[in-house]
């Protein structure tokens, strides 16, 4: 007599909810009452402590089709033993199928990748069998074919070959007609285009909607609000996304004041001030300034327009102005005209000028007036992290750059490259370890120092004063050691290490940065020292930095 699996499995049911309580520990055991079968049963893994019946049923139920994948199509349930919270289940595997025949000639439409296909019959390992029905399907769907079938009729075994037709139902070839917007309807369209990559006649399937979904994580000015969903009707598919607008602009600074010598005021402090898709464009644009005293000071004005005229172009432009106590005075210009492969890679065409007049010719120093011109190319990899600062799982960028600095009435040739690099390893749930390299190197027969790498301070070599080392080459590493209290704020350790040219160093600290409200609040102290000269705990430097966003 032949038995039925689903009649073993029902049995199973009802024996189960016999003297069965919730969150009782029941103990599952799988065997065969031939030795000979033994073997393989016991080279399955599968789950042996369950809190309900249900748990053990989907468990037996699953270990019967694994069978069914590796060759054993007709392996049943033979009988069942319970032994007060001990099940156990005798399964008789019955003979092995090793290979599939299937029979294609009913097929006209067949397009079928890394099948080999001979007489119009594709014979294979019934290893295999399920990975090549399942790859059939998933090619379909990529396709657009989305509601397409791909099943086994007529299904024969002689000895232990098994023989089928395998019929194939393409449905129709859907495309995305159109994107609607629900929660943020003035959403910048340029970037369903070049972001999201959905154009005229994109294709439909699943990877697509996740794509969507995912790219909308990595958007610091939208959150979505649930994942996107699909409408089908007989001649169009509509994909409904849900978004909501973030308030991602920020402000952070201080200003004091302080009387001259002559009477005169004198500002100190500094300015950030970030302006993020304002206009419902994705555009950007920032406005910095900062001063020390009478020992420098610096004023930026930046500004990016994501996808100028419906392309995947974004130009970028910045303009600064950096003054060195009375001895210099620097105007730069940047700008760079970046090409987004994806939203991860973008390759830019860059071009920057740099003048600097000497405020003090009569003292004899290494500062001259000059002006220079360089061109080069940028690349830029990220994965973000999507976390609640706006971290980067992993971020690589690359500057180099071809110039000429002209200087009393001079031509010099110059070679300049920067680089930065940036990881962050979660070790587990809460802590994570993160690591920063940047690099920066400028080739020229002659230096001055009004043209060279102005580094230190928060946003680089913690510890020591802003930009107050100066040197034509140097890499340092930022190492943090975090520690997550919250998805909203954590403990971090400061190791910063700098490499210049005939000197090495070194800062040491501890920081706490978390997110409360609209605002992000980073703390930390460090102390600097050269490796040169001997370590000292002296003059320790406290940061506070408070970012609003509104």
């Amino acid at each position: 007599m032949k038995r039925n699996p689903t009649t073993y499995l029902l049995t199973i049911f009802a024996l189960l909810l016999v003297n069965t309580t919730l969150a009782q520990d029941l103990s599952l055991k799988i065997t065969s009452l031939k030795k000979s079968e033994q073997s393989v049963i016991e080279k399955i893994e599968y789950q042996k402590k369950h809190n309900d019946s249900v748990s053990i049923i989907n468990e037996v139920n699953r270990i019967s089709n694994y069978l069914k994948n590796i060759g054993y199509f007709t392996n049943t349930i033979d009988s069942i033993k319970k032994e007060k919270s001990n099940y156990s289940v005798y399964i008789s595997l019955k003979n092995k199928i090793t290979q599939a025949i299937l029979n294609t000639s009913h097929i006209t439409d067949l397009t079928l990748s890394n099948i080999e296909i001979i007489d119009k019959k594709i014979s294979i390992s019934i290893n295999e069998l399920e990975t090549s029905l399942s790859n059939i399907s998933m090619n379909l769907e990529k396709q657009g074919k989305s509601f397409s079938k791909v099943r086994l009729k007529d299904v024969v075994i002689k000895k232990n070959i098994l023989y089928a037709d395998l019929n194939i139902y393409q449905s129709k070839k859907r495309i995305i007609n159109k994107i609607i917007i629900k929660g943020y309807e003035d959403f910048p369209k340029s970037y369903l285009k070049n972001y999201f990559n959905i154009k005229p006649n994109t294709v439909f399937n699943q990877k697509k909607i996740k794509q969507i979904s995912d790219y909308s994580k990595n958007l610091d000015f939208i959150e979505e609000i649930k994942s996107p969903e699909v409408l089908f009707t007989k001649d169009s598919t509509l994909i409904y996304m849900y978004l909501k607008k973030l308030q991602n602009n920020s402000f952070d600074g201080i200003v004091n004041f302080a009387s001259k010598e002559d009477g005169g005021v004198l500002f100190n402090g500094n300015l950030d001030l970030k302006l993020n898709n304002i206009l419902n464009t994705g555009e950007k644009f920032e406005l910095f300034w900062n001063r020390i005293g009478n020992e420098r000071e610096e004023f930026t004005l930046s500004s990016e327009t994501p996808y100028i005229f419906n392309s995947k172009f974004t130009p970028f432009v910045s303009l600064s102005i950096y003054k060195q106590d009375s001895t210099f005075l620097n105007t730069k210009f940047d700008s760079k005209l970046s090409y987004n492969i994806n939203s991860k890679i973008k390759i830019a065409a860059t071009y920057n000028s740099e003048s600097s007049d000497n405020l003090e010719e009569s003292i004899n120093n290494n500062v001259a007036t000059f002006n220079n011109n360089f061109f080069g190319l940028q690349f830029s990899y990220n994965i973000p992290k999507n976390d609640y600062f706006f971290n980067n799982k992993f971020s690589l960028e690359i500057n180099p750059t071809f110039g000429t600095r002209k200087h009393n009435n001079t031509n010099t040739n110059q070679f300049k490259i920067e680089a930065s690099t940036s990881y962050i390893w979660d070790i587990n749930r809460r802590n994570s370890f993160f690591v920063k390299n940047v690099s920066g190197h400028l080739n020229s027969t002659t230096y001055l120092d009004n043209e060279i790498f102005r580094i230190g301070g928060s946003n680089s070599l913690r510890g020591f004063n802003e930009q107050s080392i100066f040197t034509n080459s140097y890499s340092y590493f930022n190492l943090e050691l975090r520690h997550l209290n919250s998805n909203t704020s954590y403990f971090y350790s400061i190791t910063d290490y700098g490499i210049l040219k005939d000197n090495k160093l070194l800062g040491l600290g501890l920081g706490y940065r978390f997110k409360k409200n609209n605002s992000i609040f980073n703390l930390n102290t460090v102390i600097g020292n050269s490796l040169n000269d001997s370590f000292k705990l002296k003059n320790p430097q406290l940061n506070v930095n408070w970012k609003t966003f509104f």
